[in-house]
């Protein structure tokens, strides 16, 4: 739009009146009408109260606004969602709107009144010129109303259900040939944290399942899995590969003639080696899809079952499907694996009779094929060995021990632990229970089991030496769709769980990638319940994601600038940017605007939308033009999401600063280029910048603040030897809590410089 045709709607606000105590609101509005654009100014002081009606007669009226008052960061009435709406009831795009923060970061850190006004009239010229240059926000509204969820258990079940109830087409894959993922294998399953009881699986698993299917909107593919994954235009392009379709569900009516006529043996897979099936058979007989499946390595393909089927269900030619779809949204439910226990030699898993805690479910389910032990051990636990607990291993053992008590009664049970862990109502009364029925209890380290006589184990530990005929490992769990993370290119902690985006309290499921989610144990250990509620949470949060949304701030490239160095690729937190031969591609959809791409493109190919260099550059142009000559000038760029509002809490909480002082909100921390930073020195237009940014661990674009701030060692560095080390350029770590160190940190920058600039 040509700056002749711009018309800014200008709204002062004087919260009640209380910041003409220190503004005088009377030459900010004198100020603002000498500016060209201006074209109309509405001066209150209870916008927050009732904005529709304060500013309904702008509407139609002007193209782009700027509010003056409050900060729209950390404003418990008038915060930026609520800006939002605003914008939205004058039609006024999210992008053609600025802030100028006259409460927060000026009439309350300071106390002279000229200096004060001085200072607003400023923030008011910064926000003026940063307007003047803004563009439209990005709109997404394209993206594809369906929904990938990968993963068949009872998280992936109840996400897809949920999604489905909202009017959204789901596609659930599970590369296993049936759903309910481990449900499946526990026998019995206690019913909630709140409740000491138990309930079977053989009932629930029938019945998720069984809502899932019948869902009309709910597309299930057993063996199948994810081969490829494309980001184009918003959306995500799959390929997914299913196992031949040997055994027709359409056909098949579950009669099991194929498999008694069926000449293979293999092991059960779902059994864990404790039962064999027929090549062709069901995994387990409440298996839903209730079809019968083939195992294709171990099949013979001597056509015997083809004779017997009385439907024409089975063809032994079927060949692998591929499929290719779009999807808006990504639900990761893929749950978790074992441990690999033969890690742990020292525990003799070697031998028969030394057994994982789910290998234990299935031998519970088959009643130990009637020869229960004489006597049973739990050992827990391995926590110190992998780095973190599972959670879940001391309250199944709880579940085992009151259950083997009341039905195995010449069973002798005991629990050898560390740490008992039995949080929660329901667990501590089964331990309880437990401790009444006699279940023993040793805190003590297991140094080794060793066979004994007579199949007898020897389980020896630093208060002596125990016997029991089946001791039973506390297995570590781990997650099991780190391969399916990557192709997403969602980032991975220490332990391979996905990293949820920041603040992870308030956005928990989501994870650093746009639009793809992690649920129920794929982003940490939950029981049943505790992971169907999470795949009924995520249902409704990816539902709102596929409205559309509006992006003030989003990067794009111009491609015939681009070098293909890769470094934007490689930095990229959000997996939003994608490489060719043809060059580096940001998808907008995916970019969250964190603008660690822009500060490090070493060509200027890529642009940050709403927060380029030179906008910046105009503002610290205007930043001082009130401040008296013999003042230091310090230019603050605060994050925008911790520092910034620790800027705003320094006046909430009384702290006192320098009228000269300034700041910008900026993006993440190293969306600042330290070109800029130069710039800013070599013109003269601040004495001293600081940047702040996000804790360490908690950046909320991962690592943009750990890699401003090796920027910024680098950077002194350079200054001194251009000769600019009377200028001070600073970089700090600053959490929303640390706003007393923030303005510690200004009034002694000013010191410093106030000092220099008198010697």
């Amino acid at each position: 739009m040509a700056k002749e045709q711009i018309k800014i709607g200008l709204v002062l606000c004087s919260c009640g009146k209380t910041l003409e105590e220190r503004i005088d609101f009377r030459r900010l509005e004198d100020h603002a009408r000498k500016l060209p654009h201006i074209t109309q100014i509405i001066t209150c002081s209870d916008l927050c109260k009732d904005p529709e009606s304060h500013l309904k007669g702008l509407k139609g009226k002007v193209d782009r606004l700027l509010f003056a008052g409050c900060s729209e960061r950390s404003s418990l009435s008038f915060p930026e969602d609520r800006l939002f709406k605003v914008l939205d009831f004058l039609g006024i795009d999210q992008g053609l709107f600025e802030t100028a923060n006259l409460k927060e970061q000026c009439a309350l850190v300071h106390e002279d009144r000229e200096a004060t006004t001085a200072k607003a009239l400023d923030l008011l010229q910064m926000a003026y010129e940063k307007l003047l240059t803004n563009r439209k926000a990005h709109s997404f509204t394209e993206v594809k109303k369906e929904v990938l969820v990968i993963g068949g258990g009872v998280a992936g079940l109840s996400c897809a259900q949920g999604l489905a109830d909202l009017g959204i087409k789901v596609t659930l894959v599970e590369k296993k040939p049936y759903l309910g993922g481990h449900l499946c294998q526990l026998p019995l399953l206690w019913q909630s944290e709140g409740y000491a009881s138990v309930c079977t699986s053989e009932c629930l698993g029938p019945v998720i399942v069984r809502e899932t299917l019948l869902r009309d909107n709910v597309e299930a593919w057993t063996s199948a899995q994810l081969v490829e994954v494309a980001k184009r235009n918003g959306n995500f392009f799959v390929k997914i590969e299913k196992e031949p379709l040997w055994v027709d569900p359409e056909k098949c009516i579950s009669c099991g003639k194929c498999t008694a006529v069926c000449p293979e043996e293999i092991n059960n897979e779902f059994e864990l080696g404790f039962k064999t099936r027929k090549v062709i058979d069901k995994d387990f007989a409440l298996a839903m899809p209730d079809t019968y499946n083939i195992v294709g390595e171990a099949c013979t393909k001597c056509g015997e079952c083809v004779k017997v089927c009385p439907t024409g269900a089975i063809n032994l030619e079927a060949p692998k499907e591929t499929i290719e779809k779009e999807f808006g949204a990504v639900a990761l439910a893929t749950g978790y694996s074992a441990y690999d226990m033969h890690a742990f030699e020292n525990l003799g898993y070697k031998w028969p009779n030394v057994v994982t805690m789910l290998e234990f479910e299935r031998l519970w389910a088959h009643k130990f094929n009637n020869k229960p032990p004489i006597s049973i051990a739990f050992i827990l636990c391995q926590k110190d060995k992998v780095g973190y607990c599972s959670r879940l291993c001391c309250l199944a053992t709880m579940k085992h021990a009151v259950r083997l008590s009341m039905a195995y009664l010449g069973t002798e049970v005991n629990v050898y632990y560390q740490s008992l862990r039995t949080c929660g109502r329901a667990f501590e009364s089964f331990r309880r229970e437990a401790e009444e029925k006699g279940v023993g209890f040793l805190q003590t380290e297991v140094q080794r089991v060793e066979q004994g006589e007579e199949g007898w184990l020897k389980i020896i530990t630093d208060q002596g030496e125990f016997e029991a005929d089946l001791v039973v490992l506390a297995e570590p769990l781990v997650p099991a769709g780190a391969r399916l993370t990557k192709m997403f290119g969602v980032e991975q902690d220490a332990y391979g769980f996905p990293i949820e985006f920041q603040p992870r309290l308030i956005r928990p499921l989501e994870t650093n990638v746009e639009r793809v989610f992690a649920l129920g144990t794929a982003k940490g250990f939950k029981d049943i319940q505790e992971s169907i509620e999470s795949g009924q949470a995520a249902a409704l949060k990816i539902y709102n994601t596929l409205k559309g949304r509006e992006q003030k701030f989003v990067s794009i490239i111009e491609e015939e600038k681009c070098s293909r160095c890769g470094i934007c690729l490689s930095i990229c937190p959000h997996g939003a940017i994608s490489m060719d031969e043809k060059g580096a591609h940001i998808d907008p959809a995916f970019c969250k605007g964190c603008g660690l791409c822009y500060a490090s493109c070493a060509t200027k190919a890529i642009r940050l939308l709403n927060l380029e260099d030179y906008q910046i550059l105009k503002m610290a142009e205007v930043a001082f033009a009130q401040t008296p000559p013999h003042e230091p000038r310090i230019l603050a760029f605060l994050c925008y999401w911790c520092s910034y509002a620790a800027g705003d809490l320094m006046g909430v909480n009384g702290e006192k600063l320098p009228e000269s002082f300034r700041s910008i909100r900026i993006r993440c921390s190293a969306s600042i280029n330290p070109d800029v930073v130069y710039e800013i020195f070599r013109r003269d237009l601040a004495d001293g910048v600081l940047v702040a940014g996000c804790p360490p661990k908690n950046c909320h674009h991962l690592w943009g603040n750990d890699m401003q701030n090796r920027r910024f060692k680098l950077l002194g560095q350079v200054f001194k030897e251009i000769g600019l080390g009377h200028k001070i350029a600073r970089w700090e770590f600053i959490g929303v809590t640390m706003w007393p160190q923030l303005a510690k940190i200004i009034r002694s920058m000013h010191q410093t410089l106030k000092e220099a600039k008198s010697s």
